[in-house]
């Protein structure tokens, strides 16, 4: 590679706006400043030097000059970062000789070759359907456009048959996740009479694709598996068109990509949304960097309530308070836009604040009259304002809690230090049962990070102990499928979902087999402790009745209960040996 040309991007491209395409920067004296973004932080810490060219983060220590930094951001290699910039600058590169692209790059160009494709398809008479669909949405061509909306048409090989006819390996494309392997070889189109979705990275490059079958059929909506290029915890759909609009207006965070489209379409254009996953704190991370006024759009009813309540974990740790928007029931933001413009505006306009929604929502289910209402709300909502990083916004919560309650600072802050002993961390929940729900939960995502999880629920027969029907239908689709069965297409798109949003949470902190050894004990405690309860019931009738044979046989099998849980973790932990 000439040192020359080098040298030549170098002096016409201007480090500044490059980064600024992926950091909120803000000029301070000679240098420019903003959140880093490659570690989570909330006091800025990354600097960019215009006149050496140059950034510097002092918290991860990572630095360099616009070549670096684009290998960084995107995970490219040097000479696909020359190309990249000599695009920018209008500089062609004259190459000596054949030159193999890294790996990501394959994978970069043929999502672009698949985009170009459905779009085709979608202009085509083979694509008439899928375009009287979108018409019918309401959506405009402009828009349509604008989002580089495609269709894959109702075939096994289209695409496949396309990339041939290019000279790309259908391997390449496999690793895409643009097409599935066959058990008996060869490979076919993942993706059939569906409409297309382009995902795109910050950078805009296309790492992926959502999908929305047309006529019946499961699941509705599917995206492309993760890949080297795609991980759905790191990107938000239309955030690479909207990232210099949302700097003034802020971001509205709604659940899919139909959603982001009509919205558009309608005029509001500062949406985004996620990819069938939870917000996550990379999603918080990313969006920190271009702005700090989020609106987070959920569905009015009971689960969009929980799901909005839930909400507030990956924002615990950033300098960021969002504004809870609840859509009228029934509707989404595609119903709100074409029946009520309007409305959707008096929507963001009047939103609470998450927090002020939470307290909210925790108080509407009690009487803070009561003693023992006011301990619940506190086991409830003390452990998580402690999680809440900035000392002093934390110290307004505890205020907040305790004039709603009507206790003393002191004793709100003395349950959360006890509450740091004893690990309590669980987010809020308007679940009356929510401890089950909490311990379920927890079980769960030990069973999506770790297959030990689902041999033990398996083999003791933990699955009706799950007494969330959501729950548990995912532990029976695991039981069933195991964890790769959640990315097969026949997957149903609410399992797909609920195990998105665990394993959004992360892998279960600390040891892992002692999680395994704690949780087992817990679920079967609990069964045991539910035997128990019903031998005492039955003993009560049986006293009743004067039957003192049942009477005797029920005292021995309580006996033997009261035993065996004595010896609950011996016994987990033998059996985990074996499995």
């Amino acid at each position: 590679m000439d040192r020359a040309d080098v040298e030549k991007i170098k002096g016409s491209i201007d480090i500044v706006p490059v980064i600024s395409g992926y950091v909120n920067l803000k000029k301070r004296g000679r240098t420019y400043v903003g959140l880093c973004p490659f570690h989570i932080e909330k006091t800025p810490s990354f600097h960019v030097d215009s006149a050496r060219q140059t950034y510097k983060c002092f918290g991860c220590g990572k630095g360099g000059d616009v070549f670096s930094f684009l290998m960084e951001i995107k995970g490219i290699s040097f000479p696909d970062a020359l190309q990249e910039l000599a695009l920018k600058a209008g500089i062609t590169l004259e190459k000596p000789g054949r030159q193999q692209s890294s790996e990501k790059r394959k994978l970069y160009e043929a999502n672009r070759l698949a985009l170009m494709f459905y779009r085709d398809m979608l202009s085509s008479s083979r694509g008439e359907g899928a375009m009287s669909y979108l018409k019918e949405r309401g959506l405009s061509q402009e828009t349509i456009d604008a989002f580089e909306l495609g269709y894959a048409p109702d075939s096994w090989d289209s695409l496949l048959r396309f990339f041939r006819s290019r000279g790309v390996s259908p391997e390449v494309g496999a690793r895409c996740g643009l097409f599935i392997e066959r058990d008996s070889g060869g490979h076919y189109d993942r993706f059939r009479n569906r409409v297309i979705f382009p995902i795109r990275d910050i950078s805009s490059e296309v790492i992926g694709f959502g999908a929305r079958i047309l006529g019946p059929g499961e699941p509705k909506y599917l995206n492309t598996p993760e890949s080297a290029i795609f991980k759905k915890r790191k990107v938000l759909y239309n955030l690479h068109r909207v990232k210099g609009l949302i700097r003034n207006t802020g971001a509205a965070v709604v659940e899919g990509y139909m959603d982001v489209v009509s919205l558009s379409n309608a005029g509001f254009r500062e949406a985004v949304a996620t990819l069938g996953t939870a917000l996550s704190e990379d999603h918080v991370q990313l969006l920190s960097r271009f702005t700090d006024k989020i609106h987070l759009v959920f569905d009015g009813d009971a689960a969009g309530r929980n799901a909005m309540v839930r909400a507030v974990e990956p924002f615990l740790g950033f300098d960021l308070v969002p504004r809870a928007v609840l859509l009228p029931d029934g509707k989404d933001p595609d119903d709100v836009v074409r029946t009520d413009r309007e409305l959707w505006g008096e929507l963001l306009a009047g939103a609470p604040s998450l927090w002020d929604f939470i307290f909210d929502e925790s108080f509407s289910t009690r009487d803070s009259s009561k003693l023992e209402d006011k301990k619940s709300l506190m086991k409830e909502l003390v452990p998580v304002i402690s999680r809440v990083r900035d000392p002093l916004f934390r110290e307004l919560l505890v205020q907040r809690l305790s004039l709603r309650l009507g206790v003393s600072q002191e004793v709100v802050a003395r349950e959360m230090k006890q509450g740091e002993g004893d690990g309590r961390s669980a987010a809020p929940s308007r679940n009356t049962s929510g401890g089950r729900r909490t311990v379920e939960e927890l079980m769960m995502r030990l069973m999506l990070f770790d297959d030990r999880a689902i041999r033990m629920v398996k083999l003791f027969g933990f699955a009706g102990e799950f007494k969330d029907n959501d729950l548990s239908a995912l532990v029976r689709y695991l039981i069933d499928h195991g964890k790769e069965g959640l990315d097969a297409p026949e997957c149903p798109d609410r399992i797909r979902h609920m195990a998105s949003r665990i394993m959004a949470d992360g892998e279960f902190p600390g040891d892992p087999t002692k999680a395994l050894i704690d949780m087992g004990c817990r679920f079967k405690s609990r069964a045991i402790d539910a035997d128990i309860e019903r031998i005492q019931q039955e003993l009560i009738q049986a006293e009743e009745n004067g039957d003192r044979a049942k009477r005797n046989s029920l005292l021995v099998e309580r006996q033997n209960k009261v035993n065996e849980r004595k010896h609950i973790r011996a016994y987990v932990m033998e059996v985990l040996q074996r499995i």
